[in-house]
This record gives C-alpha cells, structure tokens and sequence, in this order.
C-alpha cells in the first residue's frame, strides 16, 4: 500500500510538472526592447505614410501624384495591418511617442498652398523612405530585433519600400510644376534641392 501511494504521489508530482510547463509554454513570449522600439517605430513610421498620402489624395492637383499617393495607401495599408496583428498575437503594448515626431511635418503639409503642395510631398517622401528603409534594414539584419515574426516582416518590406523611394525620386520635381513628370522606377534620381522636416526615429 506504501508503494502504491508513493508511486501515486510521484505520478501527481509529475503531472503537475507537465501542466505547469504546458502553461508557461502557451504564454506569449516576452518581446525584448528591441523588438518593442522597432514595432512603435514602424507603427509611426506607417502611420506617416497614410497620413500624408490621403492628404496628398485631397490636395494634389497631378494625376501622378495622386497615382502614387494611392499605391501609398494601398501597400502601407496592408503592412500596418500585418504589424498589427503581430503584435496583437504578442499581446504587446506599442509607445505612441514616435507618432509625434510626424506632426510638425502633417501639419506642413496640411498647410502647403497648392503651388508648393507636389515638392513638398514628393520632399517629405524621400525623407520618410530613406529613414523607413534604413530602419527596417537595421531590424532585418541587426542583432536588436530578437522576434523571428517582426525580423521576417522587416525583411520582407524592404523591397517594397525601395520601389516607393525609386519611384518618388523620379518624380521630385527641380521647380514646383511636375506635370510632366511620370512614374518611372529605373530612372536616375534627381538631387534633394528643398529641405523639409526630416522624421526623427529615436
């Protein structure tokens, strides 16, 4: 009888051991800084970009711009969406503190009279691409992101992104009539000539 109920107590201590396992297992990982800073990051980062895209779709009087504002919205809409629901499945809690770096730059956009509105979009555009490209690059190949889901959506983003900055490049007009420009990826890019806000992700 001794035996049994040794034998028995060593099974329940056991079973306890497998459940509390199984439970710790089914937690969500802990995301590390890193992971967190660039998710915020990217969050206000994509967020800027469908922001000034539909104003740029309201304000802009040029077909191409507003071609490309729309591919904008399109694109930047499914990758906040996909970063969403990583982060949703995570359980994490995103800084809204990025999002402030966007405003001065909104609000010179929202302002712009329509005879500077198509520079100082494509500008800003520029600036934005540049930064978001070398910001999903330090998450795809750094050592900062330590979550397999966020580093394989950084990586696979960048393409895309490339293409935006290519394609805005081409149309960054030397004065601000652009009415003749065009979409034109594989074109050589004109110098930056205006200085806009550039976005600050610290």
């Amino acid at each position: 009888m001794k035996t049994f109920l040794k034998t028995l107590g060593t099974l329940l201590v056991i079973f306890a051991c497998i459940l509390t396992v199984q439970a710790q297992d089914s937690k969500p990982a802990q995301p590390q800084p890193g992971d967190l800073d660039f998710a915020s990051k990217a969050t206000a980062s994509n967020n800027f970009e469908l922001q000034t895209a539909s104003i740029a779709l309201s304000k802009s009087q040029n077909p191409n711009i507003k071609q490309y504002a729309q591919m904008i919205t399109d694109d930047h809409t499914a990758a906040g969406n996909e970063l969403s629901t990583i982060v949703k499945n995570k359980n994490w809690q995103l800084s809204t503190s990025d999002d402030q770096n966007y405003k001065s730059m909104i609000d010179q956009l929202n302002h712009a009279d329509t005879a500077s509105f198509d520079r100082i979009y494509t500008d800003l555009m520029v600036k934005s691409h540049q930064d978001a490209i070398s910001l999903f690059k330090d998450a795809s190949t750094g050592t900062a992101i330590t979550d397999a889901d966020l580093k394989k959506f950084a990586t696979d983003k960048i393409p895309a992104f490339e293409k935006h900055l290519d394609q805005i490049k081409n149309m960054q007009p030397s004065d601000p009539s652009i009415s003749d420009m065009h979409i034109t990826p594989n074109a050589p890019s004109p110098a930056v000539k205006n200085k806009v806000l550039k976005p600050t992700l610290k």
